[in-house]
């Protein structure tokens, strides 16, 4: 992401002023007076069903009794429902975290809905035994509540604390959300005891940034030096490190065309522990880098460590495999065409083995990373030089590239060396050709698991999906009708979801649905779909068509089937980038037979615009000679990532497409 930044928090920031915009609200809990309640609408979005008046977090380090640290969360929000829609947002979930012995204990909830009657503030309190706890998992409970007395308009806050003992983990913020928020803050104090790795990502400015250091008295518990050592409780003066963020007006994070998750957009700041410095001893690493991590995880049973063993028992399956082959690539091709073929893929979100290879080959089925290590194992077997990848796929956010983190990833993928040159490879999905992956995997880097962990980078913009259909169109020999061909050259991912689709309805019901697609009546016969099953070449779609010509005025759309009917962007505004799957070419065209007897009466103009210079173009070439009509239409995009700044020059780019591509040619009898 454009404005994903990493800094160290035990490194003091340069303080940022209040900026001259900033203007903290007053949030003294139950300070709610008959003004509030004045505005039907706000600015920051004037349709809103909810706005968040204000949402503030605290987090801040102490110390038990027994020297151990706990961390002190306190949050407080102040929300006003503007209709109905709105009341979703009267409903809290709470999640507190148990885990290994030790349990976040929540206390002092404070929750009042405000109404205004006859001019005066009414408060109801949230009765205390209405709260009631849902364990969510083993780890998870979420305390849940509902605000009563809720009328239109009407002002809800509610405030608590919770003590966490899970120091190492220090809770990220969102500013954003799915309702526009006028103020939102976070205020955190960390001792110098802790080294935290700060993530910040978002595309709004902060309000407010401001660090200072100030010196604070701590009783812990310092552990032995040496084994046979013995720890011992001792007061420290450490170094707290103050930081508050602060984000005003706000808008919603809303779900548009082209994103890969909203999760990689909302305005947040994250905390990763670094390393952990104990007084008078040295640091002690707690993030490790990509190489511990590589090591880590190559001799780890529940990744890479069947990678390393003999596994003899795949030896007379993979000679089997392999036999008929006659060189390395047809070897490596047939190994990767059993796996796909022969094995189910349960789950495409793993990046640990859910059972051993052996149970993967016996019960044919597994996750994303049981089937692909199954690959490796066995390319490996046949002496292949092959290394695992990890990443994290586009529905699942953005991975850290610098720092292992491993909670972002998810998919596993298998590079081997094939020849004299490496191909990347994913037998999970049946539908997937020899070197080629799916979508979800172009999202940033992938992670080499080997004694190099090295880099590959997997952008949309490396993908180029073209995509070329041809229309020729003729008078009937009884010159009453008008016949044509259609052939469409479809592209990779074209291809692709059209070979899903297929294996889901039958040939006869797929071209009855693309016969809806005419903006007319027509026959369709003598279908064709070529290389269906031939993943590693594009899906060619063939068929012949016959309509007829007997009005006085013909009203013809020259794209058929082909035009762009909708702007995929409807928003007037967006806030975060369009991220396309790939860059694109669409080339369509037409050669008409003009209809015996008639004359072109209108016929659309050509035209020709950029997108930015060089990030796009379409092309429209129509003309005529009075017997034939041959129009050329050619859409190119050379990005598949746009920042928020370029939204509307895209939207306006599409807009004219989609004018350009409903324009009619006009045909009147002589």
């Amino acid at each position: 992401m454009r404005n994903l930044s990493l800094l160290l928090l035990v490194l003091i920031a340069t303080t940022s002023a209040f900026a001259q915009s900033a203007s903290r609200p007053d949030t003294k809990f139950g300070n709610v007076k008959p003004e509030d309640f004045a505005p039907s609408a706000y600015a920051i979005d004037s349709s809103a069903n909810a706005v968040v008046l204000f949402d503030i977090g605290k987090a801040e380090y102490g110390t038990d009794l027994r020297g151990g640290f706990s961390i002190i969360y306190k949050f407080h929000q102040r929300i006003r429902l503007m209709n109905k829609n709105g009341f979703d947002a009267a409903t809290v979930e709470i999640p507190v975290l148990k885990m290994q012995g030790a349990e976040e204990i929540l206390e002092k909830i404070e929750a009042n809905t405000y109404t205004l009657e006859n001019g005066k503030v009414e408060v109801t309190k949230v009765d205390k035994g209405s709260i009631f706890k849902d364990k969510v998992s083993q780890n998870y409970q979420v305390q849940k509540f509902t605000f009563p007395n809720l009328k239109e308009g009407c002002i809800i806050e509610f405030s608590y604390s919770i003590s966490s003992p899970f120091t190492n983990d220090l809770h990220n913020w969102d500013f954003q959300g799915e309702h526009p928020v006028l103020w939102s803050e976070y205020d955190v104090r960390v001792p110098s005891l802790y080294n935290f790795v700060i993530l910040k990502q978002g595309y709004f400015p902060f309000a407010v940034e401001k660090s200072e250091v100030t010196n604070q008295n701590y009783s812990i518990y310092v552990p032995a030096s040496t084994a046979a050592g013995r720890g011992e409780n001792a007061s420290f003066n450490f170094d707290v490190y103050h930081t508050t963020w602060a984000m005003e007006n706000i808008p919603a994070l809303k779900e548009e065309n082209f994103t890969t998750t909203l999760e990689n957009h909302v305005a947040r700041v994250g905390f990763q522990l670094s390393s952990l410095h104990y007084p008078n001893a040295a640091p002690k690493p707690i993030m490790r880098n990509w190489l511990q991590v590589a090591e880590v995880l190559m001799k780890d049973e529940d990744f890479g460590k069947g990678l390393t063993e003999n596994n003899g028992w795949l030896a007379d399956d993979v000679k089997k495999v392999t036999a008929p082959a006659s060189n390395d690539i047809e070897k490596a091709q047939r190994l990767f065409e059993y796996v796909r073929d022969n094995f189910t893929c349960t789950d495409h979100s793993a990046k640990y083995l859910t059972q051993s290879l052996k149970k993967v080959f016996e019960t044919k089925k597994g996750a994303v990373s049981d089937v692909n290590l199954l690959l490796a194992a066995m390319m490996k077997k046949a002496g292949f030089e092959v290394q695992p990848l990890l990443l994290s796929t586009r529905a699942n956010g953005k991975a850290y590239e610098t720092y292992p983190v491993m909670e972002r990833l998810n998919y596993v993928i298998v590079r081997a060396k094939v020849g004299d040159r490496h191909v990347l490879l994913d037998a999970s999905d049946p539908k997937l050709g020899f070197g080629k992956l799916p979508l979800r995997c172009y999202n940033g880097g992938a992670r080499i698991i080997d004694v190099s962990p090295e880099l590959v980078q997997l952008s949309p913009d490396s993908l180029k999906e073209t995509a070329i259909t041809s229309v020729f169109i003729m008078n009937s020999e009884d010159k009453k009708n008008l016949v044509g061909s259609y052939t469409s050259n479809l592209g990779q991912y074209g291809s692709y979801s059209l070979r899903h689709k297929l294996a889901k309805q039958s040939s006869e019901e797929y071209f009855k649905e693309l016969k809806k697609a005419y903006p007319f009546d027509l026959n369709i016969k003598n279908t064709q779909t070529e290389n269906l099953a031939t993943y590693e070449q594009p899906v060619v779609l063939k068929y012949d068509f016959e309509f007829s010509v007997d009005e006085d005025i013909l009203y013809i759309s020259p794209m058929l089937s082909e035009a762009t009917k909708d702007n995929p962007f409807k928003s007037a505004k967006r806030y975060y980038p369009v991220e396309m799957p790939y860059t694109m070419q669409e080339i369509y065209v037409l050669d008409m037979e003009i209809p015996e007897g008639y004359v072109v009466d209108e016929l659309p103009k050509s035209a020709r615009i950029l997108l930015n210079e060089d990030e796009g173009m379409f092309e429209y070439l129509i003309s005529s000679d009075g017997k034939n009509i041959r129009l050329r239409s050619k859409i190119t995009l050379n990005r598949s990532t746009f920042d928020p700044e370029d939204y509307e020059t895209l939207r306006e780019f599409f807009a004219f497409i989609v004018k350009k591509h409903g324009e009619q040619i006009v045909l009147k009898k002589k």
